[in-house]
């Protein structure tokens, strides 16, 4: 079975990417899995419904798969649209792509009254088999009925949309270790009165980009659980509704696969000398320089694991509103120096500059921002920031943090981000990059000021537009050994380890009528001897 979805992204997006309907869109269909695996993926066909082809061609509102009217929504005036085959949506798709964990929270006493099976672990002895008690997991039926709950709940929500998506079951295990690892406090799932059915899913999706909308992977993600979220009570109702195996469901929500922190481990490991979440910045400059930005480059060391980058500040001498943009890319940018679109956009958003001495951070959740015209306003879409890894054993990741136009100084010129001067004076001009701060875990090297925005290509080197080596004045917040227990883990992502099989429904063979009872030796009647010298204290 398939989740068909439709999003049509406009210019207006929430600051919680909450789904509502006049902001981001959905269409969902049920198709059986006989049926195409996506809507018009014969591009021949590409059939969308309007008015008529030109507004089928310019929108791409809704699709109509059976090349019939019926396909097509009424206006609340009674008009009615048709179906137009070849309406040349299909080649201006792009595709993205989301993978994360639906958790199914139950009451475990009931869910195991009513769904308890014993898994067996056969050994080379059958006497020594081992037979443990656990729940059940999904089958088909109980899948489609997951399936068609989650369908309807977000037809509730966001019908009346577009563009295109499709969902599959991947896996499904109890109580994930990884997956508790980074859900919700207010789930409480560490509550031995519940019990979590973590079920993986994929999803597939493509929309048609335009100048004022580009959408990532990550934002397919945060539509799918924000609307998980946001359903939250009807979901469950629909879900008891729709199969007995749900009766004892408590709630339903979702996380990214990429947060996933850790693959669980049967061994236990030693507590971390420092805490996992850390805070790598560099001194302040007392004397710094500036302009509008500036790209640099972060490392790990030799044999260190991979981290994870899920924060960042830097300074600003200006104390007014500003507009930041950092993308990133892993590897290297020296080759790369103009060319944005080798970048990904990782953060961007409005904030209040605090003066030479303080640290600005960026806001996770700036994803909408305004802008003041004389008597105009507008919002402006932004990204917030996206969390991200650097390899381990030597990885390397580039940035380019930078101010834009929108925003500028009394003297109408840009808002700048301070850095520093060249740590070594002879060095000024020259593309030598000196180490400016490093921990047991990152390394940060000096990088190019940049004087212009956009930034300006710089193939010979000789730009007017740059000053280097600057040294960059900036901050991040970061996890150590994200892929925890593989505390040397150095690839991306993080490991899981997955059962090697489902448990069986019904028992292998037929419990023994007696246990066996290996006896243990008998205990010494004398006590061991005292101790020589006395304990240190």
């Amino acid at each position: 079975t398939i989740i068909v979805l439709h999003i049509r992204p406009t210019v207006m997006r929430t600051t919680t990417l909450s789904l509502v309907p006049t902001i981001i869109y959905l269409h969902l269909f049920f198709c059986s899995v006989y049926a195409q695996l996506e809507l018009d993926q014969d591009h021949k066909l590409d059939r969308y419904c309007g008015y008529n082809w030109l507004e089928a061609n310019t929108f791409c509102r809704t699709a109509c798969p059976s090349g019939l009217d019926a396909d097509c929504p009424i206006s609340p005036s009674g008009r009615t649209q048709s179906c137009f085959q070849g309406a040349g949506c299909f080649n201006r798709m792009e595709t993205l792509y989301w993978t994360g964990v639906v958790a199914i929270l139950f009451d475990a006493e009931e869910h195991m009254r009513n769904y308890q099976v014993t898994t067996t672990t056969e050994t080379e002895a059958p006497e020594a088999d081992n037979e443990e008690t656990t729940a059940a997991l999904m089958g088909k039926i109980e899948e489609l009925a997951l399936e068609k709950t989650l369908i309807s709940t977000l037809q509730i929500l966001l019908d009346d949309k577009i563009y295109l998506a499709a969902l599959d079951v991947k896996d499904q295990f109890y109580d994930r270790p990884c997956v508790q690892a980074v859900f919700p406090k207010v789930w409480d799932r560490g509550d031995p009165s519940k019990l979590a059915l973590d079920v993986t899913m994929r999803i597939t999706a493509r929309y048609i980009p335009s100048s004022l909308t580009l959408y990532t992977d990550r934002d397919l993600g945060d539509v799918f659980i924000s609307g998980l979220g946001d359903a939250q009570d009807i979901t469950v109702r629909e879900l008891k509704n729709a199969n007995p195996f749900f009766n004892a469901v408590t709630g339903i929500a979702a996380v990214s696969e990429e947060d996933l922190a850790e693959a669980p481990s049967s061994m236990p490991s030693l507590s971390p000398t420092r805490d996992f979440d850390q805070v790598f910045e560099t001194k302040i400059d007392p004397t710094p320089t500036g302009s509008s930005g500036i790209v640099f480059s972060l490392k790990t060391p030799k044999g260190g694991p991979s981290v994870r980058l899920v924060g960042m500040k830097f300074i600003t001498p200006f104390d007014g509103v500003l507009e930041y943009e950092v993308y990133s890319k892993l590897g290297s940018w020296r080759n790369f120096v103009g060319r944005t679109h080798e970048f990904e956009l990782i953060a961007s958003g409005q904030v209040k500059g605090k003066g030479p001495k303080t640290w600005v951070d960026i806001i996770q959740d700036d994803h909408v921002g305004t802008v003041v015209n004389g008597n105009e306003t507008t919002s402006v879409n932004y990204v917030g920031w996206n969390n991200i890894h650097i390899l381990g054993d030597g990885g390397e990741r580039s940035f380019y943090v930078t101010t834009t136009k929108r925003f500028l100084k009394e003297d109408q010129t840009s808002i700048p981000i301070l850095f520093s001067s060249a740590m070594n004076s002879l060095s000024e001009s020259l593309r030598q990059y000196g180490m400016v701060e490093s921990n047991s875990e990152l390394e940060l090297y000096e990088g190019d000021g940049i004087l212009d925005y956009p930034w300006p290509t710089d193939p010979n080197g000789k730009s007017p537009y740059y000053r280097r080596p600057r040294g960059p004045i900036i901050a991040f917040n970061y996890e150590r050994s994200p892929c925890f227990p593989n505390v040397n883990f150095t690839g991306w992502p993080c490991p899981y380890v997955q059962r090697t099989r489902r448990p069986t429904l019904n028992p292998t063979r037929k419990p023994t009528k007696t246990p066996t009872v290996f006896p243990t030796r008998q205990p010494t009647r004398n006590p061991t001897r005292q101790p020589t010298i006395a304990p240190a204290v």
